[in-house]
């Protein structure tokens, strides 16, 4: 079984030209230990963000949670997942990760796209599952468990929706192209990765997620 490293692949790394499908090398904006965070600049070009946004609106479904523990009222979104190498562009961004981050491409969930309209949130949770309902433990007993969190910032809405990383009192704002990544290597509270999307406070927020796992998903 894989093993998280440390930090990601690239850091410290300043030219990311060799990394797939990356037309500019991205910037490292912000980085924290314990929990590992880490803010990137130019993860997706703008034209990416469109084509995900493009094909996902189609087929957007209501979101729903991944805790028991959690209501349908702790997250107002729409969503949708992509299948694994669907096309291209899908292909291309679960390399990207894989390659910037240090993490097999297998080991990752499908890409979900979200959309929230004004006044959509997600209160405060932890995305690892807690393993307490039987599809939860079916489910980390065959891919193992969550490991990390990649978002993609898909545009940038007219105010609010910021990521809020709870026990680091710190806030990511939605710009259209970063990416956020964090870790957290015990599925507990210990992991200090309590993280919410505040409300959005007018226009619309799109992100994509991608899970990394401890076993081929």
């Amino acid at each position: 079984m894989p093993v998280m490293p440390a930090g990601p692949a690239w850091a410290g790394v300043d030219n990311m030209a060799s990394v797939p499908g990356l037309d500019q090398p991205a910037r490292l904006l912000a980085r924290f230990t314990n929990p590992e965070i880490v803010v990137l600049q130019h993860f997706l070009s703008h034209h990416e963000c469109d084509e995900l946004v493009r094909l996902a609106r189609p087929r957007l479904a209501p979101s729903e949670t991944v805790a028991d523990d959690e209501d349908d009222l702790s997250r107002t979104s729409q969503g949708m997942f992509f299948d694994p190498a669907e096309n291209a562009l899908i292909r291309t961004i679960d390399q990207r990760i894989a390659h910037c981050f240090n993490w097999p491409v297998t080991h990752g969930e499908d890409l979900q796209v979200l959309r929230y309209e004004t006044g959509g949130r997600y209160d405060p949770h932890y995305d690892y599952f807690s393993a307490s309902t039987p599809d939860d433990i079916s489910g980390v007993h065959l891919h193992g468990q969550r490991v990390a969190t990649v978002i993609l910032y898909l545009n940038e809405p007219e105010q609010g929706g910021d990521t809020a990383f709870v026990d680091r009192d710190f806030r990511v704002t939605p710009t259209k192209g970063n990416a956020v990544f964090f870790s957290y290597l015990s599925a507990d509270a210990s992991s200090k990765t309590l993280h919410a999307g505040l409300p959005v406070l007018a226009g619309e927020k799109w992100i994509a997620n991608k899970w990394l796992r401890a076993r081929p998903f």
